[in-house]
């Protein structure tokens, strides 16, 4: 079983944007040129809230207005999912840094890109279900 799952940020806009990253094309990395989440692995001795907020700053310039952990259903049941954070910034497109990647956006909710990994798309979709019916 996976000891250290990672955690991936699920960043709002007032305007129901979302921040997405677009991943390097590099074939050694998971998921190149794929759209995904800020995130990453945590350093030695790190929380999951420490890992998330170093990742989110250094892949995205970003330091979230809120951000807090939410429980969410594993993508594959046999394994642990990542730790998913629910976070609120309402900066603009144009102030995101890149640190990481090739792009990074601010997608409307509702229309989230094609090429995303199945377990990002997963976790993003049980929390805006979440954020809409709240």
């Amino acid at each position: 079983m996976q000891t250290n799952p990672g955690c991936v940020a699920v960043i709002l806009t007032s305007r129901q944007e979302i921040i997405l990253q677009h991943r390097d094309d590099k074939p050694e990395i998971c998921w190149p040129g794929y759209w995904s989440l800020p995130g990453g692995g945590a350093e030695p001795g790190e929380t999951p809230m420490d890992t998330v907020l170093r990742e989110i700053k250094e892949e995205t310039g970003v330091v979230p207005d809120e951000i807090a952990e939410v429980p969410v259903t594993p993508y594959e049941p046999a394994k642990n999912p990542p730790h998913v954070f629910l976070g609120s910034w309402d900066g603009a497109e144009q102030d995101l840094v890149l640190g990481e990647g090739q792009a990074l956006r601010l997608f409307p909710m509702s229309q989230l890109p094609q090429k995303m990994p199945p377990h990002i798309r997963h976790y993003i979709d049980q929390l805006i279900r979440g954020v809409t019916e709240s």
